[in-house]
């Protein structure tokens, strides 16, 4: 580093507050709701069903809750090579926490941007943790959902890595459309709405009981379910398609997507509860990986139950979480659900 040059870390630093809107609008597509769904084995009809939909009070295809993991994973890719120097996607991240605020349903039809900034970066260990903001705003509608993803990567001067590692990486990516991706334009942080005060239709409030827990789920990963999610969402990480990438990173092998295992645990949710668009807020810590072999798959099982009641809002916090062959999967996962 020459006089007058910034460390990373300065880089970094500089980086963190400033806001980058995508250049384009990404249009929901109603098949692309149902292309979503499928991938995340959500049966809720209001996905699959128009006239499901608009019983519920929605004008379209009601999206599910984490669909914003396809064009806000897109522009999170954007800020980090944008505002940190060297590639984070050859280096190994993992993502290691996921927190949504819901404020109004997508559905298909919408006219979405997303505006996305670098909330905060530390050094722990070696490691490099980074929080990126993701809100989600409709062309006309405005803002839909915030989103706060925390990620974290191997560090400037981690040795974990094998010397040949971006080499490796660089042999299964992705090689297309990159020549196509349209620069993040720089804009003002916008404000998250006053609730609407629309109560959409859900089990009634009254039929809840804390500490009542919600039926089990036994969910089966492949690595045909692991694939499909990287067509669906395009997430271009190796880890989730090549052994080999995954082994040099110091996983046992491939691994399922953070996205599709929490996207997956929502449908659970909202299957007991019934209108997604009820969901106020969903948060989970991803504390181990869900390996997915190559010959069988990995079985998730799912289980959630009401922590507490709010009779005067008529809201339940619902507590969930994961586990893989015994072994918590998820860490910190809740809820909020607004009951009718």
């Amino acid at each position: 580093m020459t006089s007058g040059e910034m460390t990373r870390a300065e880089a970094i630093d500089r980086a963190i507050g400033r806001v980058y809107t995508t250049a384009d609008y990404y249009e929901v597509g109603r098949e692309k709701v149902r292309e979503f769904a499928r991938a995340l084995h959500d049966d809720n009809p209001v996905h699959w069903n128009t006239d499901s939909a608009r019983d519920a009070g929605h004008s379209a295809l009601l999206a599910p809750l984490t669909i914003v993991a396809i064009m806000g994973a897109k522009a999170q890719t954007q800020l980090l090579e944008k505002s940190v120097p060297g590639d984070l996607l050859k280096s190994g991240v993992l993502q290691i926490d996921q927190r949504f605020a819901f404020h109004r349903p997508i559905e298909a039809g919408d006219k979405l941007y997303c505006d996305v900034s670098l909330e905060s970066y530390r050094t722990i260990a070696g490691a490099d943790l980074f929080t990126v903001k993701t809100l989600v705003r409709d062309a006309e509608k405005g803002v839909m959902q915030e989103s706060w993803t925390s990620l974290a990567g191997p560090g400037e001067d981690a040795d974990r890595l094998p010397d040949d590692f971006e080499d490796i990486v660089a042999g299964v990516l992705f090689t297309g459309g990159d020549q196509h991706v349209q620069p993040l334009v720089p804009t003002e942080a916008e404000t998250a709405p006053e609730e609407s005060g629309i109560i959409w239709p859900t089990i009634p409030f009254e039929d809840l009981a804390e500490g009542m827990s919600l039926p089990t789920r036994r969910q089966h990963f492949t690595r045909g379910d692991v694939i499909n999610y990287i067509g669906v969402s395009g997430d271009p990480n190796p880890i989730h398609h090549s052994d080999e990438v995954a082994r040099a990173a110091g996983l046992d092998t491939v691994v399922a997507q953070a996205m599709l295992t929490l996207g997956t645990a929502a449908g659970y949710l909202t299957s007991f509860v019934g209108d997604p668009a009820a969901f106020r807020e969903l948060t989970a810590r991803f504390t181990s990986p869900v390996y997915v072999p190559a010959e069988s798959p990995a079985v998730v099982e799912y289980t959630a139950k009401v922590k507490s009641l709010d009779p005067a809002t008529r809201r339940a916090t619902i507590v969930f979480g994961a586990s893989l062959n015994g072994k918590r999967v998820f860490g910190r996962c809740t809820a909020v659900v607004q009951f009718s």
